[in-house]
Order: C-alpha cells, then structure tokens, then sequence
C-alpha cells in the first residue's frame, strides 16, 4: 500500500514537471531551461539512488563480516556447538531483510519507469539505477549464502550434539551395567 502511494504521489509529482515544462516552452523558454525541473528532480532522484546503494553496500560488508563468524565458530571444537539457530530468527531475519531490499529495488525501478513514461532519460538515473541493481543483486546472493553457511553449520552441530548425547548415553548405560554385573557378583 505504502509503495502504491508513493509511486502515484511520484508519479504526479513527475506529470506535473512535465506540464509545467511544456507551458514554459510553449511561452517561449528555450527547451534546456523548460526542462530544467525535470532534469533536477531526476539528479535528485539519482542522489537518492546512490546513498541506498552506499547503504546496501554497508549491509554487504556486514553480512561478509557474519560470514567470517559464523566460519570461525564453524572452524573451533568448543564454539562449534554453541551457536545453533534452532528458532531460525537469524534466517528469517536475513530472510526479511532481503524482502525488504527487493521491495525497495522494484519501488526504484518503478520510479525510473515513470521518468521514462513521461519522456524523459537520464544518463546519470540509468546508471545509478544499473547500479543500484547490481548492488541488490550482489545483498541477496550474499544473504542466501548466509544462510547457506548457517544451515551447514546448524547441521553439523546438531550432529555433534547428537554424537555427543548417544555418547553420554552410551557411558550412562555401561557405567550401570557395570554396577549391575558388581552388585550381582556381590550378591552371588
């Protein structure tokens, strides 16, 4: 819903530009200053553009930095059962975040879309957008290989866990199997 609303809102916003450049140049404005608010909304459009790629591209440094965690605590005996995302919140919070970097990319490409539809091209929004696209591109496959990275590690350490608990079990059966066979030769 929020989306809808800003895109319309945008979108009139971007009809407006356009009107208002069309009257400038029928009243005689030469056409590179009749179309000088459109070109400013798109170069603030592309700067807008540019600081969600630096933010996205800040979140890919992040999620590098988990992935060496979570290798390292892959890599020690001790910490490699520690850390288990049973509830899968990590999973469905990395989950979420790449919804929400996909949802913010379909809502860029639309607003490029309507700079388009009322006639106007922007070297500098295409290549921002082109940008912007990669870097989501690049979130997202970084998220999945996130969680990739965490299911291995959840799986292993559940092994271990298990390993370790038929282990203990084992230990707890001959320890009473061996006071069982003492207490009967005691009492024969």
């Amino acid at each position: 819903m929020r989306n809808q609303s800003l895109g319309s809102n945008i979108g009139a916003v971007l009809r407006r530009c356009k009107k208002m450049e069309t009257s400038l140049r029928r009243a005689g404005m030469p056409a590179f200053l009749a179309c000088l608010p459109m070109a400013l909304l798109a170069w603030q459009y592309a700067l807008i553009l540019r600081e969600k790629n630096a933010n996205i591209r800040r979140i890919c440094g992040r999620i590098q930095g988990w992935k060496v965690t979570v290798s390292e605590l892959t890599a020690h005996d001790c910490a490699r059962t520690e850390f288990i995302d049973l509830d899968r919140k990590m999973r469905t919070d990395i989950e979420g975040a790449c919804d929400s970097m996909r949802s913010l990319h379909d809502l860029c490409a639309e607003i490029c879309e309507m700079f388009s539809a009322v006639g106007y091209e922007s070297p500098m929004l295409k290549r921002g957008r082109d940008r912007f696209d990669a870097t989501v591109k690049e979130a997202c496959r970084l998220s999945q290989s996130l969680i990739d990275l965490v299911d291995a590690h959840d799986r292993r350490a559940l092994a271990i866990r298990q390993q370790q608990h038929a282990m203990a079990q084992a230990g707890e059966a001959s320890a009473a199997a061996h006071a069982a066979r003492t207490a009967s030769a005691a009492g024969v």
